[in-house]
């Protein structure tokens, strides 16, 4: 008598593969979240240091800054999208009015308004970068 031998998987088997392949998406979904927020994040890098030369030439010819964004021919005055609409641009004075400094800001919108690491980014005609509105730390440029 010769005896038939199964070939296949047991269910115990599929079961610890189905388990190995949940921990490894459990690790690596969060780290790939985090390399994507750090790519959008460019989008808004960009979009403030090229904002911030169009405000340096203007203040060449005016002698002062503009919070207005059709000056540089964005369609709405406020709250122009970057151009992967990954943040909104704004532009403001400093404090001591806009013929002395204008700050630069670009907020987070979704899906990158998820980046709680940097949240809204910022750029003023003095130099200073920041994040989360603060003016202060360059950690996420």
């Amino acid at each position: 008598m010769k005896h038939k031998t199964n070939s296949g998987f047991t269910l115990i088997e599929l079961m610890i593969v189905v388990a190995i392949i949940g921990i490894i998406a459990a690790v690596a979904y969060p780290s790939y979240q985090d390399q994507m927020n750090k790519s959008r994040r460019s989008d808004g890098q960009g979009a403030l240091l090229d904002l911030m030369a169009k405000q340096e030439r203007y203040y060449t010819d005016n002698n002062t800054y503009t919070d207005d964004l059709t000056n540089f021919g964005f369609g709405t005055t406020t709250n122009e999208d970057t151009p992967e609409q990954y943040y909104k641009l704004k532009a403001e004075s400093c404090g001591s009015g806009l013929s002395a400094c204008v700050i630069l800001t670009a907020t987070p919108q979704a899906p990158q308004d998820k980046d709680t690491m940097c949240g809204a980014l910022t750029y003023d005609s003095l130099g200073n970068k920041g994040e989360n509105g603060t003016g202060t730390t360059e950690t996420c440029w």
